[in-house]
């Protein structure tokens, strides 16, 4: 797996693994642990992040509207050089977006290693830099872009020592002006280290820029990224944090950074989009023409859902936020292009009032927004936090519009328009966020405002977020339409869709008339057939309609439900069975290690299993009632110890079906604590780390050995509901390419810490295979995959065929379809077969690759 500790742009010229990288497609050295974790915290906390801009308070007439462009760190980290950033910007116009406006190709941190000249002034790498930075600047400039460089206010950098520009500020400015460069970052890594004041010092580089050499206009970020308290109590104090930047950026720089990172290079997760969303929403009253709340860079395809990165431009759009795009647009998606390039959208993050969006309501996950525009209109957005979907509902009156007949609804992206006589609401699916633009009007040729409820059905336990479908199983479903516009809808019908092969019966419907305000609900009987694959499936309902003349209209909606694996059984390790659903914090939830890969040790004590957590975290397995004791041992994991002596502290628990079950108190560096619990009775247990109340910096936390006692195998396929699988122990594989280290064998071999992925140096163009030897022919249903569980999604197979074979020589195609991008396990059945040979092959992936940590082959074993 990938294991490589995320580390700031520059730190990842030190980053240290004994072992081949693949989501950075190279090898590194080991260096001492010691100081790779020393490193790695540093930067992974406090690194450097973002673009520049100076501000109207700077009389150079700059970021009216919030700034917009592109930069190296998450993207690329450190590894960039001359043809790099010309490539770059190439792209930001042969893709689109020069055109809509993204101006700045930011150099962060890794084009400077701290070198000066006997005068002091920087010097760089020829290598890296073979035509001078001047030169970069000008060819930036030739196509019509604007550059952006990279420094620290204190004497070192965030990627290393002497990289910052202490004792230099006027000269740097100098140097940097008569390059051509258009704008400056400035990160505080140095600064902290030196126990500057952030007023004083950036107060000191706003000088510098506004009298340098060559009277050049030049944007000025402000990057301190530290929160209050993250290096030990009152280290640093609020007043010298990322939270008080608002109370001094305004009069100082373009922008201002409000939260730490939101994310490492190549990783830029969900819950840390949230987290910097909140902390930058604090002080909507300091954003305005010429000085911008900063929370950091757009990280489409690094990590993140399409749907996700979607909803982190729409927030960044609202709350005014500069808009500089973190990923590789070299390598990105059509679907992120069209994204980034949505003029509608656009325009309400550079809308000429210039005013930040605030929350007005939050109802669970569900938030709305709304930002006034410039003509009158307000944006608004309503976003769902959460993993299930929810209906969220605001209205005019709240949103402080003038009263009207009727409104008019645009939505951003769908580029539909409807009217409403005064409520909005709509299903936002999980981590997503529908964006409308509303006016005070609405005409006579637009189809009235309709909402329809994600199908609901009983969670899994009271207060939980997962919705399971358990084979042979009936569970009801239901779902509501209802009509907001002022025309009456007519021939209403109500629509369900499952899986082939699902049982549906509906409740009499019929169609319905619906004036405004009414509404329609829908009840279906829903049965996933005897022996359906684990995995995750969608429920859809469609409303069709019809409104004014004969018009047509459909609205649908879907909620996602998994189908657990069968419930362990015996004795075992909970972490070699597959989890319902995992969080962890800034990470991922490690199996059978400790947080990015590292093994799990506890007071000198080396544990082969288990899961390593960053509090928050919550992971969940589905026990199914046939599990009667846990054990194990939780603690501090060692390596903290390596890191710095602050932190390190956290609360494990353990419920059942939502009832907790088990407290151990507060847990420090110094002691384990043991688990011992009864099971009896628990449908779905939930592992749940909190990080004490002291921050979740350096808690690196373990739960080792944990040790199940489940009762005998439940009834498999054809003799009950639960799928069967072929033996692991039976089981060899190949594949069509393997790089060093993650052979075919590790895609059976039970351990989901490791991973098969094809060779990467060079890359090996898709597509590419695995092919499993059953060891005899069976009678084969279909398969499941899982994905990595590491911080990288490199590899995960998105769209795929299989094939099965009786001699390992003539193949023959029984399905074929696509996956999402993410870490969920997924499957695929066929119509039952004979073979011995399974074959998958990935005919695309995430970044051109193929891996799995897991594939498991379902059969109908002899009677």
């Amino acid at each position: 797996m990938n294991i490589v500790p995320k580390l700031s742009s520059s730190a990842r010229t030190l980053c240290f693994r004994p072992r081949a990288v693949v989501g950075s497609h190279v090898v590194r050295a080991a260096i001492s642990v010691s100081l790779a974790l020393a490193i790695a915290v540093q930067f992974m906390l406090f690194g450097s992040t973002q673009s520049v801009q100076a501000q109207i308070n700077l009389d150079n007439g700059l970021a009216i509207t919030p700034y917009m462009g592109w930069n190296t760190y998450y993207g690329l980290g450190s590894n960039f050089n001359e043809q790099t950033i010309v490539s770059i910007a190439d792209t930001m116009v042969s893709r689109g977006l020069e055109a809509v406006g993204y101006q700045y190709v930011w150099i962060d941190g890794g084009w400077w290693s701290g070198t000066r000249d006997n005068n002091n002034n920087i010097t760089v790498d020829t290598t890296q830099w073979p035509h001078g930075m001047q030169w970069i600047a000008d060819y930036i400039h030739s196509k019509g872009l604007k550059a952006g460089i990279y420094t620290d206010a204190g004497s070192n950098g965030c990627g290393g020592a002497n990289q910052g520009s202490y004792g230099h500020y006027q000269q740097d400015v100098d140097q940097f002006a008569a390059w051509r460069f258009d704008a400056v970052k400035v990160d505080f890594c140095g600064g902290h280290e030196l126990d500057l004041d952030p007023a004083t010092a950036y107060g000191q580089f706003r000088d510098a820029l506004l009298n340098n050499n060559s009277h050049r206009p030049m944007l000025f970020n402000i990057c301190n990224p530290f929160p209050p308290n993250v290096f030990g109590q009152n280290n640093p104090p609020l007043q010298k944090s990322a939270y008080y930047s608002y109370s001094f950026g305004p009069n100082t720089g373009n922008s201002w950074r409000t939260d730490t990172d939101v994310g490492f290079p190549n990783s830029v997760l969900w819950p840390d989009v949230l987290r910097n969303l909140d902390h930058d929403a604090a002080h909507p009253e300091a954003a305005g023409p010429g000085h911008w709340n900063d929370p950091d860079y757009l990280g489409p395809g690094l990590g993140m859902s399409d749907a996700e990165a979607q909803a982190q431009f729409t927030m960044w759009s609202m709350v005014a936020a500069p808009l500089i795009v973190g990923s590789d647009i070299r390598s990105m998606s059509a679907t992120t292009q069209e994204m980034l390039t949505n003029r509608d959208v656009i325009a309400v993050d550079q809308d000429a009032l210039g005013a930040q969006g605030t929350r007005i309501k939050q109802d669970g996950n569900g938030d709305v927004w709304v930002k006034p525009l410039a003509n009158g209109d307000r944006a608004v957005t309503l976003l769902n936090r959460g993993t299930s979907p929810l209906t969220i509902t605001t209205s005019t009156d709240a949103l402080g519009l003038a009263h009207a007949s009727a409104y008019t609804l645009n939505n951003l992206w769908t580029h539909q328009s409807t009217e409403t006589a005064g409520q909005i609401s709509a299903t936002v699916a999980p981590q997503s966020a529908v964006l409308y633009r509303i006016s005070p009007k609405a005409g006579n040729d637009i189809p009235p405002s309709t909402s329809l409820s994600a199908p609901s059905t009983p969670a899994a336990y009271p207060g939980s977020s997962l919705y399971l479908a358990l084979p042979g199983t009936g569970m009801t479903i239901s779902s509501t339409f209802e009509n907001y516009g002022r025309k009456t809808v007519n021939d209403v019908r109500l629509d369900f869709s499952a899986p082939q092969g699902w049982q549906v019966k509906q409740q009499p419907a019929g169609t319905h008339t619906v004036g405004t305000g009414g509404q329609v609900k829908g009840t279906w009987l829903v049965t996933p057939p005897a022996g359906t694959l684990p995995g995750s499936y969608t429920l859809s309902v469609t409303a069709t309609y019809q409104w004014g003349n004969h018009h047509k209209e459909s609205t649908s909606t879907q909620l996602v439900v998994t189908v657990p694996s069968a419930p362990p059984s015996g004795t075992g390790y909970l972490s070699d069975h597959y989890w319902l659903d995992a969080s962890s914090s800034y990470s991922v939830p490690f199996p059978n290690a400790s947080v990015e890969g590292y093994p799990i040790t506890l007071q000198g004590h080396a544990y082969s299993k288990g899961i390593g957590v960053v509090p928050q975290s919550d992971v969940a397995y589905y026990l199914g009632n046939n599990c009667t004791h846990l054990s194990a041992t939780v603690g501090i994991d060692d390596i903290v110890n390596q890191i710095n002596p602050q932190g390190g502290t956290a609360i494990f628990q353990i419920f059942a079906d939502g009832t907790k079950i088990y407290d151990s108190g507060l847990v420090t560096r110094a002691a384990t604590k043991s688990v011992d619990v009864n099971l009896t009775g628990a449908k779905v247990l939930t592992l749940h780390v909190d990080d004490a109340g002291d921050g979740n910096y350096n808690d690196r936390t373990d739960w080792a050995d944990l040790q199940l006692i489940c009762g005998a195998p439940v009834n498999t396929v054809p003799n009950g509901p639960w799928t069967h699988f072929v033996p692991r122990s039976t089981l060899s594989a190949t594949a069509t390419s393997a790089h060093d280290g993650y052979p075919a064998s590790s895609a059976i071999d039970g351990n989901l810490n490791t991973i098969w992925h094809d060779e990467f140096t060079p890359q090996a163009p898709l597509p590419q295979a695995i092919t499993i030897d059953l060891g005899s022919v069976q009678s084969i249903a279909g398969l499941t995959y899982q994905p990595r569980l590491d911080t990288s999604t490199t590899g995960n197979i998105t769209g795929y065929n299989v094939y099965v074979s009786t001699d390992g020589t003539t193949f023959t195609k029984v399905a074929s379809g696509s996956w999402s991008s993410d870490r969920s396990l997924k499957s695929v059945s066929v119509n039952i077969q004979q073979a011995r040979y399974v074959r998958l092959e990935a005919t695309s992936g995430v970044g051109g690759y193929a891996s799995a940590a897991e594939i498991d082959v379902a059969n109908i074993p002899a009677s």
